[in-house]
């Protein structure tokens, strides 16, 4: 794999980590919202198991705001992981690989290779 493909297959790897990404903040965050304002309605005319059941889903939501990177590389990896040509990259990428400039990344993938 020449420098321009291993190039293109970075900046391919990182928009779709990126979209990766957005798209599961944006579930999240809906989700969020939506239990926000159910929140009332469950507190007077709900059974209190469905408060609880909210409850620790919100729990369990808003740690993983802070491992979004890190949840997206892994979906990633395995979307796209089972490609033999993008498969070494991936091995030698990791989670906060997206945020930098395709062609830093591109410098220390070609010292692995």
């Amino acid at each position: 794999m020449n420098e321009t493909q291993l190039l293109e297959a970075v900046k391919s790897l990182q928009e779709s980590q990126k979209s990766i990404k957005i798209t599961i903040g944006s579930i999240m965050g809906l989700v969020l919202i939506i239990f926000f304002f159910t929140f009332a309605m469950l507190l007077d005319k709900a059974p209190p198991l469905f408060f609880i059941i909210e409850t620790i889903i919100t729990i369990i939501i808003i740690p993983l705001f802070f491992m979004l990177n890190k949840l997206s590389f892994v979906i990633l990896k395995i979307r796209k992981g089972k490609k033999e040509e993008l498969k070494k990259i991936i091995a030698q990428m990791n989670a906060n690989d997206v945020d930098k400039k395709a062609e830093i990344v591109l410098q220390k993938l070609e010292n692995t290779f």
